[in-house]
């Protein structure tokens, strides 16, 4: 036996991912029934589940492919490459083995165990008279649990077994369908140490369980719970173009009860509160001047405003004149923003140029940001900006014109720090968080009602977008939510974009906000160097099953893989665009709708075809740059520079 690769990273997607292929498509209802699975050795304390039941429970998870290995031999106990110490993939209670592996007899055969040497826990799963076998304890002392299938494995041919534990649920495929599912009340610990065997267990000093079958490929995943909103606070990137109804509504409906104001016309104290309610800005860090009534951001600088119960509020209005002097990545007019987790939190600022708006309530959108963008502000110009914020809905007004209109419903008042005008005062040192320019005054006040105006109706919403514009954070995420720090080789910032060397990437933790069938992404990208599967972005299952999309480049060509599994069963839908200059930057967009798929490159549309069914059950982590599925059969990383990637809502 050969080991060709170990990988070390995160994933990409599907519900159900698998490393190999056979000929047989998933059967998306599994032709298996509940009476098929047999329960072994008396186990009282497990209850076996539907399939119904089984993926209602998956779906709650991701997944992240952390070590792959392929074989080109039989595996046996005296090759050293089928036994790899353990490290934290499998000392948890989340983990998933997937094995391509042929049997030759209704003898036993362990595809894999973990921990069996050891005084710990321990487990295995093994093959036998065409069952597959989970056997599990808690420690050296204990009585081993079993729990076993019906004969499902054919003998002599390469089958797909994948077993999946999500906390208590233990789940069984075989070529992508559930053939055993049971929830497991034994209260066993999962803390695994040892080591992992691949084609043989270490049960039986002296006893190897290695001559009657082989393993192929085999990959270990952790599984983890998708730590988002639930699915129905979620929603609100589903309806954000929901528009404010405004018809009833008159101009003097918007009278104002200012709570503070701070239009910096005192030199001597930039920060008073001309309302007299005592909400003076006092330095947090630097030194704002005041000339003429126009306060000075240096890009360094920034005034604290102490919370107090009477800005605790819900529904409240900003005002705001400013004029940036010089763009960035997090410019903060003025926040009200927790410095992690836990808290609600607003904040309105200039994310590279563009005008943003920044909502969160925690016991409603748990740790994600609802993030508003308006328009592009104008460098060097003054811009009159007003955001009302009503309990159910979000306005923000740029010079007179409605940019934002929807609705947003939460409570926003359990806030625990300090207000920031000019940057945030969280401390946070992974990114710059200054406003650069003038302000010539900001207030605060008690919401009264709608101020007219015309209602911009957006088409798509912008959810996700790495620009490559921190140097010592290269996967931000502008939009707040989908950040990663962790980085797969050596993906460098440079000049504003990040070059790659065709062995980095950069793993997104999938999340809610992917999990949707109508999307666009945009990227900007120059290849430096062409290959087989270079990819700029996937959310791909890590094999045959599961739903997935890639957007690539195929030597040279840029093409657009959709599927899914519940319609296309294993086969990828492929749509080839052009071939893209090489040395050159090369802008591209592709759209999702529920009927379509079209692609454009430079602005011209270069492909289109119709597509059917739905690719939002999504399992595995995106793969920036790279698949992160770790497949140790292909390289599949871009070579190149990437300027941008966004993701929007359609």
């Amino acid at each position: 036996m050969k080991q060709l690769s170990i990988l070390t990273a995160m994933v990409a997607s599907a519900t159900f991912g698998l490393f190999g292929c056979s000929s047989e498509s998933a059967d998306a209802t599994s032709s298996v029934s509940v009476g098929d699975m047999q329960e072994q050795m008396g186990n009282a304390n497990i209850a076996t589940l539907s399939v119904q039941d089984a993926k209602a429970h998956l779906a709650r998870y991701r997944h992240s492919v952390v070590n792959s290995w392929q074989f080109e031999n039989e595996s046996s106990e005296e090759s050293d490459s089928a036994s790899v110490e353990i490290d934290s993939t499998l000392q948890s209670e989340g983990f998933a083995v997937d094995a391509e592996v042929s049997v030759e007899d209704d003898s036993v055969y362990t595809i894999a165990a973990a921990g069996v040497e050891s005084d710990g826990a321990a487990w295995m799963v093994q093959v036998e008279s065409g069952a597959i076998v989970y056997s599990w304890r808690e420690n050296s002392n204990a009585a081993w649990h079993k729990f076993m299938t019906g004969k499902i494995v054919s003998k002599k041919d390469l089958n797909n077994v994948r077993v999946e534990r999500a906390k208590n649920v233990v789940v069984i495929f075989v070529n992508g369908s559930i053939v055993g599912a049971f929830r497991d009340d034994t209260g066993a610990s999962f803390k695994v140490t040892g080591k992992l065997t691949i084609g043989f267990d270490l049960k039986e000093k002296g006893k190897c369980h290695c001559q009657n079958g082989k393993v192929e490929q085999l990959g270990v995943e952790t599984v983890d719970e998708i730590e988002d909103a639930p699915m129905d606070s979620v929603q609100v990137t589903d309806t954000v173009q929901t528009v404010v109804d405004t018809i009833a509504l008159v101009s003097d409906s918007a009278v104002t009860e200012w709570i503070a104001e701070w239009d910096f016309n005192d030199a001597a104290n930039v920060g008073l509160d001309v309302t007299g309610h005592g909400h003076d800005a006092v330095a947090g860090e630097g030194a704002v001047s005041s000339d003429s009534g126009i306060a000075s951001f240096d890009g360094e600088s920034g005034l604290k405003v102490s919370l107090e119960n009477d800005i605790k509020i819900n529904e409240f209005v900003v005002e705001a004149r400013v004029k940036p002097t010089q763009f960035g990545t997090m410019q903060n007019i003025i926040v009200a923003e927790p410095p992690g987790r836990g808290v609600d939190g607003w904040q309105l600022r200039v994310d590279e140029g563009v005008l943003t708006v920044h909502l969160r309530d925690t016991e409603k959108d748990v740790d994600d940001w609802n993030v508003f963008p308006g328009k592009e502000m104008t460098l060097n110009e003054w811009s009159e900006i007003r955001l009302e914020r009503s309990a159910d809905s979000v306005k923000l007004f740029q010079d007179g014109e409605v940019t934002v209109a929807v609705a947003y419903t939460g409570d926003l008042t359990q806030m625990a720090y300090d207000w920031s005008i000019g940057y945030d005062g969280m401390n946070q040192s992974f990114h710059d968080r200054y406003f650069i320019g003038e302000m010539d005054y900001i207030r605060v006040g008690v919401f009264k009602g709608f101020t007219e105006g015309t209602v911009v109706t957006k088409n798509e919403w912008l959810l996700a977008a790495w620009e490559f514009n921190e140097p010592k954070f290269v996967g931000l995420d502008r939009m707040a939510n989908n950040s990663t720090k962790v980085l797969v080789g050596n993906p460098v910032v440079v000049d504003t974009t990040v070059a790659l060397d065709g062995e980095s990437g950069l793993p997104i933790r999938l999340s809610r906000l992917f999990m949707r069938n109508t999307f666009a992404v945009t990227a900007r990208v120059k290849p430096t160097e062409f290959g087989k599967m270079q990819n700029i972005v996937a959310a791909e299952p890590p094999g045959c099953y599961g739903d997935g999309w890639i957007i690539r480049v195929d030597d040279g060509v840029l093409t657009v893989h959709f599927r899914d599994a519940d319609v296309d069963g294993t086969e990828w839908n492929v749509l080839k665009g052009k071939e893209l200059a090489l040395g050159e930057w090369n802008d591209i967009r592709v759209e999702r709708t529920a009927d379509s798929v079209i692609v454009y490159q430079n602005g011209q549309r270069t492909a289109w075809a119709g597509a059917s069914g739905d690719v939002s059950q999504l399992g595995y982590d995106i793969g920036i740059a790279y698949d992160a599925v770790n497949q140790a059969k292909h390289e599949r990383f871009f070579n190149g520079e990437i300027d941008y990637i966004r993701f929007y809502g359609l």
